[in-house]
């Protein structure tokens, strides 16, 4: 029983000094969620889940609500998101993906054909020679498909990224 009373005694103490750097959350959507949905590591699958549907819920209905409210749920966002991110490169490492991977997964994404990026590549032949690996993207292939994709050029090198 002794234990239960220091312990009660350090934490007081502990409050008494984090008190002078207390910083009251005002917005009302913003001290809801830091209290039911704190920013914090992400453990386990149920725990990303249902971050990632809260994060997917605030960035649909964010642009229905208030200046406020809209500022509230950016200032949540970027303190859940780097959360989030770190459990899905822990839990989920892909390495880097060929330009052609990146080549069909925005097709993908945006529901193409190899006809509908004909235009640009020089014709369906070529398009399914670079899906196939048979041909390479040239220079002025990313740069026709950065612009229909708007992503940057390194999207298409090997180990690119997106922006």
């Amino acid at each position: 029983m002794r234990g239960v009373g220091e312990s009660e005694m350090r934490m007081t103490k502990l409050e008494r000094k984090l008190k002078p750097l207390e910083s009251p959350v005002d917005n009302k959507l913003l001290g809801w969620l830091y209290l039911h949905l704190p920013p914090q590591p992400v453990k386990s699958r149920k725990m990303h889940r249902d971050y990632s549907e809260a994060v997917r819920i605030l960035m649909r209905e964010s642009d229905s609500l208030d200046a406020d409210n809209r500022a509230a749920v950016g200032q949540y966002l970027s303190a859940v998101i780097p959360f989030i991110e770190q459990y899905e490169r822990r839990e989920f490492p892909i390495g880097p993906a060929t330009p052609e991977e990146v080549l069909r997964f925005l097709m993908e994404q945006h529901h193409l054909t190899q006809y509908d990026l004909a235009k640009e590549l020089g014709g369906q032949p070529v398009v399914s020679q670079i899906l196939g690996g048979k041909r390479r993207l040239t220079r002025e292939h990313i740069e026709r498909l950065s612009r229909r994709f708007a992503v940057t050029p390194a999207t298409f090198y090997p180990g690119g990224t997106s922006a």
